[in-house]
């Protein structure tokens, strides 16, 4: 009897033990849960007032809980909103692009953000972007997604109409650029026919008369009163032949038809002797390299910027020396006008729409597919150079 007396009292106290030891984990848990509930009902004080749509996900991915922003700016109710009614309201055409975002996002546990319309309370689709970042509990159990929602239609709009201004900007400047050279290529066409005209037709008849003049001029030296129609003579002679040079310089100025027979080298050559000749400014050339599979535009092309840059050093440089360079280094064609004249500054000049010329010139270029640079500096000079690359005859 005293040794069962003895086992019953073990058997008791440890019965009691155990009864005290549940008792004590019941009271930690219900504790533990109390706390739970307290931390849950902290965070829906938080978020029931936060100024952004906040929403919370299991880990199979469907929603369990939308703040009342996200309801206000849906105009559901929660039940509406929740697994995945929320889907729902989603622009028919951006669902799938959303699950495709934040499936592999669940699947790997990873931050997450996308863009996409959904329906609001008026009826119309606003565009939104969604943030969501995983949720662990205490012990590091995955608990699911919380994330935020913001709204961002007037950002998306303000870039559409962003990216609608850039391209009609783009397709303003194509025109411009299309326009541009359609105009040169018409005024080279109408030059070459004035050109043609002049020296074809007027050029001719004043050669004539300068012939008949001097005809006239030896038939009179018979006369009586001969010394004074003479000297008359003379001097209609004279003028008519500086007529027919003027004209023979107005006619190559507009279509330099030494370009069709001798070359761009030769016919730079001529021009900057020319101009040398008659306007007093020391003008040397040089070219270095072949240009003899220089095709005609390209050939046109620098001519014409050469002819432009010189005439503005002759007009506004008040330069004493100008040298003109061509390089010809396999792969590109270089063109350099430098001048020692007061320089000029390009923003002022373009403002006060006085860079006509550098305007031309640069479409011009642009049309063969190269660039022009210029480089002034007041009372220092200017310098124009030109890059292009390498054309082949056709």
């Amino acid at each position: 009897m005293g040794l069962l007396a003895g086992v019953l009292v073990v058997l008791v106290v440890l019965l009691a033990a155990a009864v005290a030891a549940l008792l004590v984990q019941r009271a930690t848990y219900a504790r533990s849960q109390a706390e739970l509930r307290a931390s849950e009902e902290r965070f829906r004080q938080l978020t029931e007032h936060a100024p952004v749509m906040i929403w919370t996900s299991r880990p199979d991915t469907s929603m369990d809980y939308f703040n009342r922003r996200c309801l206000d700016f849906t105009g559901l109710p929660m039940e509406g909103l929740l697994g995945t009614g929320w889907l729902d309201a989603v622009h028919p055409d951006d669902v799938q692009k959303c699950r495709a975002v934040y499936m592999p996002a669940f699947e790997h546990r990873s931050a997450f953000q996308m863009e996409y319309r959904i329906r609001s309370a008026a009826g119309t689709y606003k565009w939104v972007l969604d943030l969501g970042v995983p949720n662990y509990d205490a012990v590091g159990g995955f608990t699911g997604y919380i994330g935020t929602t913001i709204d961002i239609t007037d950002r998306r709009n303000s870039e559409d109409a962003l990216r609608e201004s850039e391209a009609i900007l783009q397709s303003s400047t194509r025109r411009i650029h299309d326009l541009a050279g359609r105009l040169i290529v018409s005024q080279e066409s109408e030059r070459a026919r004035v050109a043609r005209d002049l020296h074809d037709d007027l050029s001719q008849q004043l050669a004539g008369l300068s012939i008949a003049l001097s005809s006239l001029k030896r038939r009179a030296s018979t006369t009586e009163g001969a010394s004074r129609i003479e000297d008359e003579i003379a001097v209609l002679q004279s003028r008519a032949f500086e007529a027919a040079e003027h004209v023979r310089l107005i006619s190559h100025g507009l279509h330099p038809t030494a370009l069709e027979h001798v070359g761009l080298v030769a016919a730079l050559s001529s021009h900057c002797a020319e101009l040398q000749r008659h306007r007093g400014l020391e003008v040397s050339f040089a070219a270095t390299g072949s240009f003899a599979a220089t095709n005609d535009e390209t050939a046109l092309c620098l001519y014409r910027v050469a002819q432009e840059a010189l005439r503005n050093v002759v007009t506004h440089a008040g330069a004493r020396r100008v040298e003109v360079r061509l390089l010809d280094e396999g792969d590109r064609i270089e063109l350099t006008i430098a001048d020692d004249g007061k320089g000029f500054h390009i923003v002022d000049a373009r403002d006060r729409n006085r860079g006509l010329g550098l305007i031309s010139m640069s479409e011009r270029v642009k049309l063969v597919g190269g660039t022009v640079s210029v480089t002034t500096e007041i009372n220092r000079g200017t310098t124009v150079h030109v890059h292009l690359a390498r054309p082949v005859a056709a």
